[in-house]
């Protein structure tokens, strides 16, 4: 029922008619329905249904009534581009030259993918999905809403007078290991007596009349998932004017008008009236279009969309896809890992005497305070008190070099790049309309030279976003350099003291200062991009370590750090310094709708560097017309960590009773010894819709409280780091 508090939570925020019902309540609106094992439910009057077939009929029929011509029984052959955009659609009835492709295709649409030129990235895998039909009993009301029965994976719904159960199989069946057959448009599968036996089941358990109920027919057919659950949408990276929208699965129906409303505004203006990001294609990988990779993940991802949304929770399938140079060591050290784009990266370390149940707990989620609490609070101290070792080997590493390479990222950039050799810049590139692109440290290597670091999950949008400005007679090159460095961030009072014993390259903090690079040589490895930015408000230093070389750096780093206590540490406890420090991050707290005003770096838009960057016009017109939303911090002041449901992201905020946003992200603070959120906060008129200005007073001066699952709690709200969490947790 968290889970359904939760959402019921979103639904009171967004103003949609909503009920939470107790079993008895259920029995009244849905009477054919088994209620004395329920423990709630969550009723939206307002949700319909509609025929698919039908619906499909009547769209088609307004698109030709609008001069759309429709033809049906074409097969593509393949998609080409010229110059870096679609030119033509290669079909069995000829070639078709167009400015614009969509791609649409269904189950279809990794194939049209590959047939392209240049190949373009649609992880999606098929698998077989069905249903079943009743026919209609006499006596039995089925003009009801339909129910999603969460522990059957079961949704039922009237069906020509009877009843249709469709499911989603919590271990799903992958199919067409060997490709998509020829003409299967409207093809039917075997039946598998094993799946359906378990969903009928869970049917007639939920249904007690159901055994009364004759089967008019039983059905299986094909369904396609991509890695994540998540559909595809959005233009494709690998060529202009090339958009995806599939992978839809079981919503296509519910999905189609919105989704075509936004293809439109993205084809016609080239941006959308909603943000998009966490379908957008460029969160994949290329490795994770693996079919191998894909026939495996789909059989757990099928069932996620009954399954209780724990936060943070990880698949257990298609593991170890991209697996850094230190995954063995690190493993060894008990990590437990999460993925992000296919790559291992490790939360948490378990300790030795960890259970696998333990494991298995910390990789599934919770909404209360984590198995992993005491762990990650040790590993936060060794950060604050002595020296903590993450693995950051998964963070996106490009290096460009040319000629003119510091004109184009000038123009790319929001900060001067134009900086002296050995210098780090945090920076980012936006888009024109301001919002970020990229979020990026910047490292001037030499003269001619860069090496940039984004986050993970930036690793495909942020090497096409760069390779689409590149100066077309080649003089720069731009080069993805991710998985040749391993990167670890030293941080802590003692992490110089560690690095020296490793280098004769002086390393105080007067010789080698904050956001200054050096190239090092360190135990037997040289080359080592050195740089004293670790992203946390703790000393310290990033390194970049050639692979070749990198067991050696590491063996000695853990042993010289011995003596100072030197501890692995996890991304948890990365988070949780990071959001002391009030530092968001891309693609969780902001991403490409999202500007460096309305989340505090306005620092870093040089606008008088006497280059004009892309996004400026529009970054000028915000300043003068000021921001409507603020990424803020906000402490939680009566949560009982111990006790209470803890914020996880997508908490709805209120100000002064009234929504006013979401929270992104959230941490336990040692420091302060509570709760703490990011959340975007927004002034908007409930009754008009309108936007109006954000400011200091705005943010500060309310009474703001957190809805987690229903209940309450106060927050205080603030746009600067408290000053406490720049005191070491031993000085106070």
């Amino acid at each position: 029922m968290i889970d359904i508090k939760r959402n019921a939570a979103l639904a009171r925020m967004r103003n949609l008619d909503h009920t939470l019902l107790a079993p008895s309540e259920v029995s009244a609106i849905v009477p054919w329905v088994k209620t004395d094992d329920l423990e709630g439910a969550m009723y939206l009057p307002g949700d319909g249904m509609t025929d698919p077939t039908n619906t499909a009929l009547s769209l088609a029929r307004g698109a030709k009534n609008r001069g759309v011509k429709i033809l049906e029984g074409v097969q593509v052959k393949g998609v080409l581009s010229e110059n870096g955009k679609v030119s033509q659609v290669q079909t069995s009835l000829g070639d078709i030259k167009c400015e614009y492709f969509v791609n649409a295709a269904g189950q279809w649409g990794r194939d049209v993918g590959l047939m392209s030129q240049p190949e373009v990235n649609v992880p999606m895998h098929s698998t077989a999905h069905g249903y079943l039909i009743t026919k209609s009993l006499p006596g039995l009301d089925v003009k009801t809403p339909y129910v999603r029965d969460l522990d059957s994976f079961n949704l039922i719904r009237e069906w020509s007078g009877g009843l249709m159960c469709c499911f989603c199989a919590p271990k799903a069946v992958p199919i067409f290991h060997e490709g998509i057959p020829e003409n299967s448009e409207f093809l039917s599968l075997p039946d598998n007596f094993d799946l359906f036996k378990f969903h009928m089941e869970g049917f007639l358990h939920r249904v007690p009349a159901g055994d009364k109920m004759e089967v008019q027919q039983l059905f299986s057919g094909p369904e396609c998932f991509t890695p994540d659950q998540m559909f595809i949408f959005g233009e494709a990276a690998e060529m202009r004017n090339y958009y995806l929208m599939t992978g839809i699965s079981t919503i296509g129906v519910t999905m189609s008008g919105g989704l075509g409303q936004l293809l439109a505004e993205l084809i016609v203006h080239g941006e959308t009236s909603l943000g998009y990001w966490p379908v957008n294609p460029q969160r994949f990988s290329p490795k994770q279009n693996n079919k191998a990779f894909l026939r495996e993940r789909v059989t757990e991802v099928e069932g996620t969309h009954f399954k209780i949304g724990y936060p943070h929770m990880q698949y257990k399938t298609g593991r170890n896809l991209r697996c850094t140079a230190l995954h063995d060591q690190l493993r060894q050290a008990k990590a437990v890992f999460a993925e992000c784009m296919g790559l291992e990266i490790p939360q948490v370390y378990a300790g030795e005497g960890a259970s696998e149940a333990l494991v298995e707990a910390i990789q599934r989620g919770t909404f209360y305070k984590p198995g992993w609490f005491d762990m990650v609070k040790a590993e936060y101290r060794a950060c604050r008190e002595s020296v903590g070792v993450i693995d950051v080997s998964s963070v996106t590493k490009f290096e460009l070099e040319g000629e003119t390479v510091t004109s184009l990222l000038q123009m790319l950039c929001l900060n001067d790049v134009d900086i002296p050799v050995g210098t780090v810049v945090h920076s980012g590139m936006l888009s024109e309309k301001g919002s970020y692109e990229v979020h990026c440290d910047i490292v001037r290597l030499d003269d001619h030279r860069y090496f940039l670091i984004c986050p993970t999950i930036q690793q495909v949008k942020g090497y096409h976003w760069i390779a689409r400005h590149l100066p077309k007679d080649g003089s720069v090159k731009l080069q993805d350099v991710t998985s040749q460095y391993t990167g670890l961030n030293v941080l802590g009072p003692k992490a110089r003291d560690v690095l020296q014993k490793l280098t004769i390259t002086p390393l105080s903090a007067a010789s080698f200062k904050p956001f200054c690079h050096k190239e090092l040589s360190l135990g037997f490895a040289s080359g080592v991009h050195a740089m004293t930015v670790t992203d946390t408000g703790e000393d310290g230093m990033v390194l970049f370590i050639p692979n070749e070389s990198v067991w050696q750096v590491y063996g000695k780093l853990i042993s010289s750090g011995r003596e100072y206590g030197i501890r692995l540490v996890g991304h948890y406890a990365l988070r949780w310094l990071r959001l002391e420090q009030f530092y968001p991050t891309w693609g969780v707290d902001f991403n490409n709708e999202h500007t460096p005003l309305e989340i505090g770096k306005e620092i870093a838009a040089k606008f008088d560097k006497g280059v004009e960057f892309i996004g400026q016009s529009a970054l000028l017109r915000q300043q003068q017309e000021r921001i409507h939303r603020q990424l803020t911090a906000f402490i939680l002041e009566d949560h009982k960590v111990d006790r209470d449901l803890w914020c996880w992201g997508g908490e709805p905020i209120y100000r002064n009773g009234q929504p006013a946003g979401t929270t992104t992200s959230s941490s336990f603070s040692p420091t302060l010894g509570s709760m703490l959120c990011l959340g975007w906060l927004s002034n908007t008129d409930r009754q008009t819709g309108q936007t109006h200005e954000v400011t200091h007073d705005y943010v500060t001066k309310a009474k703001y409280e957190i809805d987690v699952a229903g209940k309450m709690f106060t927050a205080r709200a603030s746009l600067y780091p408290p000053k406490e969490v720049h005191k070491r947790p031993l000085q106070r």
